[in-house]
C-alpha cells in the first residue's frame, strides 16, 4: 500500500452578510463534523440517510454527539455501499438535492486547498511494524478473513496497510468579507439628491412651501371673517333705519 502525505494550506475565509443585507444563517454554527460549512452539512446529510437505510454509517464523526456507529465491512458491503450510491444519485440530481440535503451558506467559512502526495511503504518499514506486539495485537483484532484480510506477516501490512499524514504546510490566510454597501442612508441620500436636481426641492424648500401654504389659508381665513363681519354690519344698519322710517 501507500504512504499518503496530504499538506492542508488555510486559503481564504469568508465573511458573509445576514438578512436582510445578504442570505446567510447565523445559527448554523457547528455539525458533527465540526465548523459548520456547505461541505459538512453534506457530510451529515449522507450520514443521516446511511443511519435510516442501514443502521449504520461508513465513518464515524469527529463529534459524534449523534451516536453514530461505524459499518462493518460486511454491512458496507450489504447495504452501505448502495445506499451511499443512491445518496450521492439524488444529490446530484438538481429536482432532489434541496430536499434530500437543504443546506444554507454559512455566515463564517474556512476554505483550505490541500496538496496530496504519496509514496510506497518499504518493505523495512512494514517489518518494523509487525514485530511491534502492540501493533501485532492491534492487526489481529482488525482482520477479516472472510475477506482476505489477515495479518500473519510483514507481506500482509504492506498489502493491506495504508499510511495517512495530514499537516499544515502554511499557516498565511487570506479573508474574504462582505459587506452592506447600500443602506436605506443612501437610498435617502439618492432620492434627496434626484429632488434637488429636477425639481429643486430640499428640506428647506418644502418647509418655506409648507409656510406659505398655511400663510395662504390663514389669508384666505381671515378675508371671509371680515367678510361675513361687514355684511352683518350692514344688516344691523339696515334695519336700524327700516325701525326709525317705521316710527316716523
Amino acid at each position: 500500500k501507500q504512504w499518503y502525505q496530504r499538506r492542508v494550506r488555510a486559503l481564504k475565509k469568508e465573511t458573509r452578510e445576514p438578512p436582510p443585507g445578504g442570505n446567510c444563517n447565523a445559527s448554523l454554527t457547528t455539525t458533527t463534523y465540526g465548523a459548520y460549512s456547505e461541505g459538512s452539512c453534506i457530510h451529515e446529510c449522507k450520514d443521516k440517510y446511511l443511519l435510516e437505510e442501514c443502521g449504520c454509517i461508513n465513518m464515524v464523526p469527529p463529534q459524534n454527539y449523534l451516536n453514530y456507529s461505524s459499518c462493518t465491512i460486511r454491512q458496507w458491503a450489504e447495504c452501505g455501499l448502495s445506499a451511499y450510491l443512491n445518496f450521492s444519485e439524488k444529490y446530484r440530481d438538481p429536482n432532489l438535492a434541496d430536499d434530500i440535503c437543504p443546506c444554507n451558506s454559512p455566515c463564517s467559512e474556512t476554505h483550505y486547498e490541500a496538496q496530496l502526495s504519496s509514496s510506497s511503504l518499504s518493505p523495512a518499514y512494514t517489518e518494523t511494524l509487525f514485530a511491534s506486539s502492540y501493533i501485532k495485537g492491534y492487526l489481529s483484532r482488525v482482520s477479516q478473513p472472510e475477506f482476505d484480510i489477515v495479518y500473519n506477516s510483514s507481506d500482509d501490512i504492506l498489502k493491506n496497510v495504508m499510511v495517512l499524514e495530514i499537516l499544515f504546510s502554511s499557516m498565511v490566510t487570506s479573508e474574504i468579507q462582505q459587506v452592506v454597501t447600500y443602506t436605506s442612508a443612501n437610498l435617502l441620500g439618492d432620492i434627496g439628491g434626484v429632488l434637488g436636481l429636477f425639481c429643486g426641492a430640499s428640506v428647506f424648500t418644502i418647509a418655506e412651501f409648507l409656510q406659505l401654504l398655511l400663510s395662504s389659508v390663514q389669508k384666505h381665513c381671515l378675508a371671509d371673517l371680515c367678510r361675513k363681519g361687514s355684511e352683518r354690519t350692514d344688516e344691523v344698519v339696515n334695519e336700524e333705519r327700516e325701525r326709525e322710517d317705521k316710527e316716523l
